[in-house]
């Protein structure tokens, strides 16, 4: 093996011991993963909900003259 794939085999390995790292820390803190993550967060949530607001404003203006 080459020195190079070695690094991208430890990198591969690493970012998914990290990932499940991350889970299993929101999982012991009893924070929101999956589905539910994405409305725990105030930004993102306020962020969706501007979006939804422009989009129904678009949809109930008359565009006819």
């Amino acid at each position: 093996m080459q020195w190079y794939e070695i690094l991208i085999i430890i990198a591969a390995i690493s970012f998914v011991l990290g990932n499940i790292a991350v889970y299993v820390y929101k999982k012991v803190k009893h924070l929101p993963t999956g589905s539910c993550e994405a409305c725990h967060n105030t930004k993102r949530m306020n962020k969706r909900m501007n979006n939804l607001r422009k989009e129904l404003d678009k949809e109930f203006t008359c565009n006819c003259k």
